[in-house]
């Protein structure tokens, strides 16, 4: 048998099935419709007052580390024992304290380690490991 394909003389249908579409947007207006409250809760951040205290600059105490183990406070020659004594008596001073080490470019990495441990215990908190200038 010799099927024959019979052409329709309807025209072309030309509609969209809108269903999914609103069915979608149905949902993703729930979802916003949920969410929204918890995206616009508010949030308590501490300001600012105008009488806030001045800042106050810190102490800045310079380390230096020379290439024979030698180690300076303030340009002054000292032990490591007297350096964590000067750390300490700064330290419980109250004003704020920042250490500037700084090794020279051969000096031992135990000795940095060592003056870190000393600002460690000597309750440092803020403290720079500045670099040597390359020649």
């Amino acid at each position: 048998m010799l099927y024959v394909r019979k052409r329709s003389t309807s025209p072309a249908m030309a509609e969209i099935n809108i269903t999914p579409l609103i069915d979608i947007l149905l949902t993703v207006m729930i979802i916003f419709l949920i969410s929204a409250p918890m995206v616009t809760g508010k949030l308590t951040l501490p300001l600012a007052s105008g009488d806030s205290t001045p800042r106050v600059d810190p102490l800045v105490l310079t380390v230096a580390i020379r290439d024979s183990g030698d180690i300076t406070l303030e340009g002054q020659s000292t032990n490591r024992r007297a350096l964590g004594q000067s750390l300490r008596a700064a330290v419980l001073a109250g004003t704020p304290l920042q250490l500037d080490i700084r090794p020279e470019a051969h000096s031992s990495y135990d000795n940095l380690a060592q003056v870190l441990t000393i600002a460690q215990n000597s309750e440092v908190t803020n403290l720079r490991v500045m670099a040597a200038p390359v020649e």
